[in-house]
């Protein structure tokens, strides 16, 4: 498809096409019609042809690089995130911010709970097939979790992190979380007293000693038929983020750096 608009602040004409379903855009340079030989840019958009594709990421850019606990409302509204709705409760984050962490140049996510329970979601619209390449990439930091928390027990399942995936998987919505206990063994599945079966957690791989960020990625279909089954795990519709220390009180604070979808 041949185009022309603004691209970063530029007016330009383009083809866009595709090459074993990546998304490129092919520049024509000023002066490409009227001039043979003259050099062309070819830029990836979504992905290249030898690496991997971002689907979504936890954007937390902002012009400022800060957003305060009393302004986070209105950053997730404007973002497409939604509080977690439960009968008439909402657990909209009371004390969540964006700002700096530790060691990170850039701005990332402050989870942070003062008794307290948090929860956002972003629904996917269109829903993203699975399939068998997509991954979850992440990268944390928790800092402080009130101690004795056990997942499988209803007065005791607080955790300082957990990204929830919600999938249509036929006529079944069911949702898995990636979750950092330090109760419970790395790659376990963990169920709750007080959830139904459709929500199931997956543990994250245990802390390292040495201060500093959990980084991974986690292939989603893989563990999806880790906890669920054999069975084909369909379309994702939702991504959450969640944090919590009201059962057992207390505060907890986990810095979350990275959480993107690529291929």
């Amino acid at each position: 498809m041949l185009a022309c608009g603004r691209f970063r602040g530029r007016y330009t004409c383009y083809i866009e096409f595709q090459i074993f379903g990546e998304r490129y855009m092919l520049f024509l340079l000023r002066g490409m019609f009227k001039t043979v030989g003259v050099v062309t840019v070819l830029a990836v958009v979504s992905g290249s042809a030898f690496g991997e594709t971002e689907v979504w990421r936890l954007d937390l850019g902002t012009e400022s690089g800060e957003v305060k606990p009393e302004a986070f409302p209105a950053w997730m509204e404007t973002n497409g995130f939604k509080p977690f709705t439960w009968l008439l409760f909402k657990r909209r984050p009371e004390h969540w911010r964006i700002g700096p962490c530790e060691a990170v140049p850039e701005p990332c996510l402050v989870l942070q709970e003062k008794d307290s329970s948090s929860h956002i979601i972003y629904p996917f619209d269109p829903p993203h097939a699975v399939g068998d390449s997509l991954m979850v990439e992440l990268a944390y930091q928790v800092k402080a979790q009130p101690a004795g928390a056990q997942l499988g027990r209803k007065d005791k399942e607080d955790a300082p992190l957990r990204i929830f995936l919600s999938f249509r998987a036929g006529d079944d919505l069911l949702h898995l979380a990636l979750t950092d206990s330090a109760a419970h063994a790395a790659g376990t599945m963990v169920k709750s007293e007080r959830e139904p079966d459709t929500i199931r957690y997956y543990m994250l791989p245990d802390r390292s000693e040495a201060d500093g960020y959990q980084v991974g990625s986690f292939p989603v279909k893989t563990i999806f038929q880790n906890v669920f089954g054999t069975r084909d795990p369909g379309e994702l519709f939702a991504i959450g983020v969640k944090s919590d220390s009201n059962n057992l009180g207390g505060e907890s604070l986990t810095y979350l750096k990275t959480l993107r979808l690529v291929r």
